[in-house]
């Protein structure tokens, strides 16, 4: 059986989970607070997976649920945490958002490339919005390490489940390495339903440090229906 035996030098463990499937992928829309409706049929069958995989007891005990407020996070959180006994309230964090594209939510990625072409990252100021009332790539990754820096502030030496995003998991691998906010030359791609586990550690006279145990996990999908990287 799973245990949270810690190192003591452990502040808190991160489980960063992206949703699966979302509709809004499934209709090549930009998913927003105003447009997201959850997650499509294989979306659930990818949760449920997921639940299935923590309910064997193989994952590290969970102690606090955290989802961000889109609902393709939330219904995979609920799903992937339904097995668990007992029941763990999940808490919504509002600034575990994935990254906002402001007007763009709603519209389809083709009309974003037409209405917005200079949309590209790497031709940007990191500084600046990539579209009119939404996120530009420095703010997007400060808000999202601001975030769990309070959650692991709030909750010490505990494990952490985080229902969020691929570009959530990105910004957060992101900030632990310590690569700079014009760094474009790295991509990251979470799979749908993946595991990436992060611990930070402090004391004992070093300074306070991320360490990765595991990225894109997501074995629990191998071979099934809803795998998608199957063939």
């Amino acid at each position: 059986m799973a245990s949270n035996s810690y190192d003591h030098n452990v502040l808190v463990r991160f489980l960063l989970v992206r949703h699966g499937e979302s509709q809004v992928m499934v209709d090549g829309v930009v998913g927003g607070l105003k447009t997201c409706s959850g997650l499509s049929d294989k979306g659930r069958l990818q949760a449920g997976l997921l639940r299935d995989r923590f309910a064997t007891m193989t994952e590290p005990l969970i102690d606090v649920v955290y989802s961000s407020p889109l609902p393709r996070a939330k219904e995979t959180t609920d799903i992937a945490m339904s097995g668990l006994d007992p029941q763990l309230a999940i808490e919504i964090h509002p600034e575990l958002e994935e990254f906002r594209l402001g007007q763009a939510d709603g519209l389809t990625w083709e009309k974003v490339r037409e209405q917005y072409p200079d949309i590209n990252p790497s031709n940007s100021d990191p500084y600046e919005t990539l579209i009119p009332e939404g996120d530009s790539r420095a703010g997007f990754r400060h808000r999202v390490s601001t975030a769990l820096s309070e959650i692991a502030k709030k909750h010490a030496g505990k494990t952490v489940f985080v229902g969020c995003h691929g570009g959530v998991i990105s910004a957060a691998m992101a900030s632990a390495f310590g690569l700079a906010n014009n760094q474009t030359a790295l991509e990251m791609a979470p799979t749908v339903t993946s595991i990436t586990e992060l611990e930070l550690l402090a004391g004992n006279g070093k300074p306070r440090r991320w360490v990765c145990h595991r990225y894109n996990d997501s074995a629990h999908l191998r071979g099934s229906e809803v795998d998608p990287l199957k063939p």
